[in-house]
């Protein structure tokens, strides 16, 4: 995959993500064998796996959706020979949830880091503030 290609893939992405479509996202851009970790250190394997988990968030945790928007994106070609690319994007995002039977209201930025091979994502973490519930 060239860096235009992987850019145009990129643009979709961030489409996809600030119109609620992150389940499209992972249909076409993840690898069968993706790892996601989490803010909090949660690793989940295989994308059945991630879509599960993507699919209790939207499902059973969110309560409103206000804004995901792509603050910034960075790309470095890939220093280890298990990825071609490296992408960190930094995304503000606005949304309510509910943990617990608390409903909390969370506005902050997640960044995360996808590493690329073969024109897919096979790994990407996340960092965003991990909300305690008392």
């Amino acid at each position: 995959m060239t860096l235009e290609e992987l850019q145009l893939k990129l643009a979709d992405i961030n489409n996809l993500v600030a119109s609620f479509q992150t389940s499209a996202v992972l249909d076409k851009y993840y690898s069968e064998d993706i790892v996601m970790i989490e803010g909090d250190g949660t690793v989940t394997e295989g994308k059945e796996a991630c879509r599960q988990g993507r699919e209790y968030f939207f499902n059973e945790m969110l309560v409103e959706f206000r804004e995901s928007k792509l603050i910034s994106q960075d790309i470095a070609v890939a220093a280890e020979k298990d990825y071609d690319f490296v992408v960190i994007a930094n995304w503000y995002n606005d949304f309510t949830i509910k943990i617990d039977g608390q409903i909390i209201d969370t506005k902050s930025n997640q960044l995360s880091i996808g590493y690329w091979k073969d024109g897919l994502v096979v790994k990407e973490s996340y960092n965003y503030p991990v909300v305690s519930v008392i």
